[in-house]
């Protein structure tokens, strides 16, 4: 419980730096599908240093961690990316409201693969 519970506070960090970096870049033009990968991006690297360090602390080496993670948030950057397609132009749902939307779906995935693949436990 408490390992979901650091999850969840990196994840609302990571959420609040891909939404801000989204936001800011979609008012300033940029296509909201490449604000989306942009912002998603840069949230993946504060993930990425807090996962490692203080989530999940693996002992498995780190070129096959990092492989791991990289995947994992390929995987769920092409389903937030779909849904939010899929809010937005299929839908006609905002594109801020479907950017969160499409951003709890992430999660849910993210969490789940980081858990049982990336950051497994060794023993």
């Amino acid at each position: 419980m408490v390992q979901m519970m650091k999850f969840a506070l990196v994840g609302v960090s990571n959420t609040a730096i891909s939404l801000i970096v989204y936001n800011i870049l979609v008012v300033l033009g940029v296509n909201y599908m490449l604000a989306n990968i942009i912002g998603y991006c840069v949230g993946v690297i504060n993930s990425f240093i807090w996962n490692k360090n203080w989530v999940f602390k693996s002992n498995e080496n780190s070129s096959a961690i990092i492989f791991k993670f990289v995947a994992v948030n390929i995987l769920t950057l092409v389903v937030t990316t779909m849904f939010l397609y899929i809010f937005v132009d299929i839908l006609g749902y905002s594109k801020f409201i479907s950017q969160i939307f499409s951003t709890v779906v992430g999660m849910g995935i993210n969490y789940l693969l980081n858990k049982i693949w990336t950051f497994k436990e060794v023993k």
